[in-house]
This record gives C-alpha cells, structure tokens and sequence, in this order.
C-alpha cells in the first residue's frame, strides 16, 4: 500500500523543554512534509511550552497533560490523537535535517514490509550517535554497565568493527524511540508503547513485538536527525544524570522477564551485577589518578552505581517524568 503523500503525523512529548521543543518544531516547518500533521503533547511542563508553542506555531497540535503522566503516556496520548499512515515519535530534543521527511515517505513508500525506520542520529558537531542495533543478550548487559564499550571507542579500531553510523541501510532488532518511525499497520499490530516500563525500554519492547510480527525494523541514512543528547535530563525536582543506571537497569530487567522469562532475567541480572562490580573496581584503582577538578564529579558517579546495584535487589526507583537518555552501547 502507498503511503499518501501528506500522510504524517510526528509526535513530540515534551516536559519543560520549551527551547529545545520550538527548535524541534522550526526544524520540521522550515522542510515540511506536504499536509503533515504536528502533535506536541505537553505533560504538564511549567515552563510555558504549550503557550510558546501556540503562538509561534499554531499550525501544531497541543495536547495539554495537567498532571505529569511521563514520557511513554504522553507519546501513546500522542500516537492515538494522529491520523497518518506514518508516524513518527521525536524526543523534544532533535532537529530533523532539510528534506528529511520527504525522503521518509519515499522510504516508506518504496519498501512495504518496512515497519519501523529509526532515523540516523549524530551530535552536534556532527559526528555519529548510536541509533539501533540487537537484541541484547546477557553479555551485552555486562557490557553495559561495565563501562567497556566506553572505553574501547576511543580505539579506531572498535569504531571501525563496530561504527555508530551503518553506510547504508541496516536492518536491527530495535531503533531508539528518540527517533522512531512506524507504519500505521504496524502500529495496530505491535502498539501501543508498554506503559508498563517507567521509563526506558519501551521503544526495544515495541520493535521487537513489531519485528515478530513480521516488519523489517531498519535504521535509515535517509532521515538524518540531529539530537541534543541527554539534553533532556534532570528538566524535574529531583531528578538527575545519576539516576540514569537506576532507571535504566531495572526497566531492562522489566523487559528481561517479560520477553523471557524469570531464568533469562536472572542472567541478565547477575551480568549486569558482574559488570558493575568491575567497573567499581576499576574506578577504586583509577581514584588516585583523576585530576582535583574531577574528583567531586568521580565521587558522584561512583555513588550512583552503588545506588544501581542496591535498585537491581528491590526496583524502586522513582522516575522524572521525561526520559534521559541511556548510555551508548
């Protein structure tokens, strides 16, 4: 089936990220998509981003949320207002490039058992940022909270093995929702998004339920986004950069046990377990060494992986309303 060709709709959560949300929008409206629909659903920011949004684009949809619902309530409240064929889930800190959305459509259009397309994502300075991949396995949750994939794309030689960026269309598992496209078919048949999961591993749990459906998921070249990673955290009382292992770690363990089972997430556990453990260790041997003016900022860290270890034993974690982002593979 053709997709229409103003058959868009792109949905925006936000939560008192006004700026960052009128540049997403600037982005769309300067290489807009022909008839496309713009859905801005504000969960109860304080900072005036449903007025600002209004007046400087009142082409855009706002829905107003007046009790903050978090990140996936408001993208499914979002997704469910949207009438297109496409639909296209931005975090409120991307900037789509000039002529990306048509190029979308075309995508869309040319391949019909595409279901998901996750843009490429980069900096910006330009230079790549991770934008899908596998399913992660036990020792991908090691790596994870080891640290090591840090460690190691400093050498030319792990970036080329493995870049951030595919050369050409690549065919994953699942694609951040910082960027995600769906077809509307695939929508019915996989959404909507897990409310279940408070914060992360949402967009991971939906395209693999899209992928056993049958649509290819695939990250595309032809829609690059810019994203201000990690733009986004700590818009909330309370809420910090250090939280982002809690958070992450245990909605991990959430979708370990729903997609396999209590024994596979006992796996994953004791890896994710295994891996801070080392990287505590790491950090013990490497204190002498961190320059004064990085001491406070290494102290905190530390602090917060002992506070991720603790959470994997009780999974209480309380979220901000809006996702940060996770660290790169």
């Amino acid at each position: 089936m053709a997709v229409p060709q103003s058959s868009l709709s792109i949905v925006i959560p936000t939560h008192d990220t006004r700026e960052l949300t009128l540049a997403c929008l600037a982005s769309l409206f300067r290489s807009p998509a022909p008839g496309m629909e713009v859905i801005v659903v504000d969960d109860a920011s304080g900072d005036g981003t449903a007025e600002a949004v209004r007046e400087r684009f009142p082409e855009a949809i706002v829905l107003r949320h007046e009790a903050a619902e978090r990140f996936t309530r408001a993208a499914n409240a979002g997704l469910a207002r949207a009438q297109g064929e496409i639909l296209l889930l931005l975090n409120s800190d991307t900037e789509v490039e000039p002529g990306g959305l048509a190029e979308l459509i075309a995508v869309f259009n040319r391949e019909p058992e595409l279901g998901i397309a996750g843009a490429l994502l980069h900096y910006p300075d330009g230079s790549p940022q991770w934008s899908g991949g596998r399913e992660p396995s036990p020792a991908w949750f090691f790596a994870l909270a080891s640290g090591l994939p840090a460690l190691l794309q400093r050498l030319p030689i792990y970036r080329r093995l493995k870049p951030l960026a595919p050369p050409g269309p690549a065919r994953v598992d699942w694609v951040t929702g910082a960027a995600m496209a769906i077809r509307r078919r695939a929508w019915e048949a996989a959404g909507p998004l897990d409310e279940g999961f408070r914060f992360y591993a949402q967009d991971l749990d939906f395209c693999l339920r899209a992928g056993r459906a049958g649509w290819v998921v695939a990250v595309r070249p032809e829609l690059p986004v810019l994203h201000h990673h990690g733009a986004t955290i700590g818009r909330d009382p309370g809420a910090s950069r250090h939280q982002q292992h809690e958070l992450l770690w245990t909605d991990l363990l959430r979708w370990a046990r729903k997609q396999h089972g209590e024994a596979w997430a006992t796996r994953a556990e004791r890896a994710l377990r295994a891996g801070a453990v080392l990287r505590l260790a790491s950090r013990r041997l490497a204190s002498p060494f961190v320059a004064p003016h990085r001491r406070a900022a290494w102290r905190e860290d530390g602090k917060a992986l002992r506070a991720a270890l603790r959470a994997l034993g009780t999974g209480r974690v309380e979220p901000p309303a809006h996702r940060p982002d996770p660290p790169l593979p």
